[in-house]
């Protein structure tokens, strides 16, 4: 136990506080968490009270970092989780095993207070994401469906969301069909074995798969 004897705010930042223990700095704090906690000069703190102030003052800062990478666009938890993992640089050989633990759990407390507060979730994220790439990127669902897999959206709420009429009025056939055209100029100099091998390797990375991709360039083929 020990007891305290300073409160300073910090330089740096004035939202945060140093706080020393029995004459020596101690750690440091979030104000908020200062005033939520009542902490004072002359107060009595034991280890525990000292590790759970330590711990909740990094959820709190991991909750504001993770806020200021939502406020660009919408993210998924597991790019929550990433981001912040690399933001505490856990790699660093200098953090011990029990910093990195530490870090790990309090990642998951800041994410899950995101949860609570309707911040992250994956099946918004997942419809925010498809309506996107059908309309800006022209993209086909099996691309879609690679890029929500790498960022951690479960299987059933993928083919939940892809199975959705309300994401857009265009089929797969008519989103392929129009990423296509944009292509035309580009493509209209080749000759036609060259051009159907072009245009099909684009719209196969553009996620259509060969069924739809072969209609399309049969039809458009046709038409130069």
């Amino acid at each position: 136990m020990g007891r305290i004897t300073d409160i300073v705010s910090q330089k740096k930042d004035p939202k945060r506080v140093n706080i020393f223990v029995a004459g020596e700095f101690a750690f440091g704090v979030l104000a908020e968490i200062r005033f939520e906690k009542k902490l004072s000069i002359g107060q009595n703190l034991t280890e525990g009270q000292i590790s759970s102030l330590v711990e909740l003052d990094q959820t709190e800062r991991l909750f504001n970092k993770a806020l200021g990478f939502l406020s660009f666009r919408p993210r998924s938890g597991k790019e929550i989780r990433d981001y912040l993992l690399r933001k505490g640089k856990l790699k660093e050989i200098d953090k011990s095993d029990v910093e990195k633990v530490q870090y790990e759990k309090s990642i998951e407390k800041a994410i899950s207070k995101l949860k609570k507060l309707d911040l992250i979730n994956d099946n918004e994220f997942a419809i925010w994401w498809v309506d996107q790439r059908k309309k800006f990127k022209l993209s086909g669902n099996r691309l879609i469906k690679l890029e929500l897999m790498q960022k951690g959206i479960s299987r059933d709420i993928i083919d939940d969301v892809l199975q959705g009429t309300n994401l857009t009025t265009l089929s797969e056939y008519e989103l392929a069909e129009k990423a296509a055209k944009k292509k035309l100029s580009a493509y209209k100099k080749l000759e036609i074995r060259e051009y159907r091998i072009k245009m099909g390797q684009y719209l196969s990375r553009r996620g259509f798969d060969w069924d739809i991709t072969k209609k399309v360039v049969d039809t458009l083929s046709k038409k130069r």
